[in-house]
């Protein structure tokens, strides 16, 4: 009698743009895997594996596209993440193991996370491939420690209107700010503290700009940028 082996999936994270800090493990994952499972928005320019195919090759490899959409509608975005986790498990169902990439890490604000829970669920085996966050990578990039000693770090997403962040002691790393980047700034303008801020747009990417000097900074910012405010 057959044995018959499920596949397993691993959500992989490929760092913040850089391809050379992908991790080993990383690599090693993608490159054992068959299937490789990309997230996309509705056009072609998937960041996640153009970063990854800077340094593996995929040409033996079966990529599954999941369309991904940009909204905050709940039942759009409940849709869709059933609808990717379906795909990926009719790939396991066929014994292939899925390995779905994903910006900087997998568990900071990754829509794998949703997938991940509903493969889980339905029985399957899953793990989690850790890369280096956006907000390491732009903390390095400005050359400052994100907490020192007692010092609590807060990570916020920007995009979205939540009570007074701003007042928390410590460290606040504004994630994905390009959008919201004008209320942003009016909002540390008013608090006093606009000069405390910096910010390094698409980090660790070819198109990367850093920002010491928020006052002067025109509005118009990548989706992927990052705002540092230290007490």
């Amino acid at each position: 009698m057959e044995l018959y082996t499920k596949g397993k999936l691993y959500g992989v994270g490929v760092g913040p743009g850089d391809p050379e800090l992908i991790t080993l493990k990383a690599l090693k994952i993608i490159e054992k895997t068959s299937v490789i499972a990309l997230p996309q928005t509705g056009g072609e320019d998937i960041t996640a594996f153009n970063i990854a195919s800077k340094v593996a090759d995929f040409k033996d490899k079966e990529l599954l596209k999941l369309y991904m959409p940009m909204t905050k509608d709940k039942e759009i975005l409940s849709k869709s993440h059933d609808e990717a986790a379906q795909l990926i498990i009719e790939k396991l169902n066929e014994g292939l193991d899925v390995a779905f990439l994903t910006l900087g890490d997998p568990t900071v604000y990754s829509t794998y996370m949703y997938v991940h829970k509903r493969v889980a669920a339905a029985g399957y085996e899953t793990q989690i491939i850790e890369g280096i966050t956006s907000f390491c990578a732009a903390a390095a990039r400005l050359n400052i420690s994100l907490c020192e000693g007692s010092d609590m770090l807060h990570i916020i997403p920007a995009t979205y209107e939540e009570e007074d962040y701003l007042s928390l002691k410590g460290t606040k790393v504004l994630m994905k700010s390009g959008r919201a980047f004008a209320k942003v700034k009016d909002k540390l303008r008013k608090k006093g503290i606009l000069d405390k801020a910096m910010m390094v747009e698409c980090c660790t990417m070819e198109n990367e700009k850093v920002y010491y000097d928020l006052e002067n900074a025109d509005n118009d910012k990548s989706y992927f940028s990052i705002i540092i405010v230290k007490d």
